[in-house]
């Protein structure tokens, strides 16, 4: 029985991502009039979250506009872009353990001053691994409490790199005010760049365990990385409401050869802007 009730759940996962890709998981939901089956997976949406399932998911024909606006309007600024994902689980785990309800990706450019400053904490391996993304998107992953302000803002290196460094933010700089902050500026039609994606970190602990439950256990895929890929849309803002059109990370699984687990998984988009 319990076989038969987790492969129900992987067929569920499977239907749903199916329209999640596809871009038809919001209307599928609103109908009115379904089947029994319908109903099934309408009751697995409501019973997982709404807007994990229905709201937060990239469908692929949104996803490859978004991405090719990126590449039109900003060629050349991007290299590969991902977070070990042992590492990743690693810090969401632990800091929503520890209390921490948000998390942020924060855009950065990295420079020789950035290398210098922080060359002390890392082997030369890791300090190579930056210099070759010197020049193109990069990021610091944190963690944070606004209800509790006595709470320490957390503040990693940890894309691209085999390990995480705790970094005093301070000596980062206001991306707006980078080289590449202004370019990015300028590919939006609005022009607007937000300094880093907010993320709610229970969610993202409950897109940890969907890669765990379907891609591992329905699947038997083996993810090593989450790559963070770079596009330009119109997304939800902390300031702004409707929102306005800036460069988004959009995410999907990978495995050891760098290949992404794009055909059996959404690409996710789960943050809100932030200026």
């Amino acid at each position: 029985m319990e076989k038969e009730l987790y492969d129900f759940k992987c067929a569920l996962e499977a239907t749903i991502i199916a329209m999640q890709k596809a871009g038809t998981i919001k209307s599928f939901y609103e109908m009115t009039e379904f089947t029994e089956k319908d109903q099934w997976i309408k009751d697995y949406i409501t019973k997982t979250g709404v807007d994990f399932l229905v709201n937060q998911p990239i469908g692929d024909e949104e996803f490859r506009v978004n991405n090719g606006l990126f590449q039109q309007r900003a060629p050349g600024l991007s290299q590969e872009l991902y977070i070990d994902f042992r590492l990743f689980e690693t810090l969401v785990r632990g800091h929503l353990n520890d209390g921490y309800t948000i998390m942020k990706v924060s855009f950065r450019e990295i420079t020789d001053s950035t290398i210098s400053d922080f060359s002390r904490m890392m082997p030369e391996e890791n300090q190579l691994l930056l210099k070759s993304i010197k020049g193109y998107l990069y990021a610091t992953l944190s963690f944070h409490e606004a209800a509790d302000t006595t709470r320490l803002d957390k503040h990693y290196f940890v894309f691209n790199l085999d390990t995480y460094y705790e970094v005093n933010v301070n000596q980062l700089g206001d991306f707006n005010g980078t080289n590449l902050g202004r370019t990015l500026t300028d590919a939006s039609s609005d022009a607007y760049v937000a300094n880093s994606i907010r993320y709610d970190l229970i969610l993202v602990k409950q897109y940890i365990d969907r890669i765990h439950m379907y891609l591992e256990g329905c699947l038997g895929k083996n993810v090593i990385r989450i790559d963070f890929i770079p596009c330009i849309g119109k997304k939800k803002t902390v300031s702004f409401g409707a929102g306005k059109e800036s460069v988004y990370l959009a995410t999907m699984p990978a495995d050891s050869n760098k290949q992404l687990f794009s055909a059996d998984f959404p690409y996710y988009d789960q943050g809100s802007l932030e200026p």
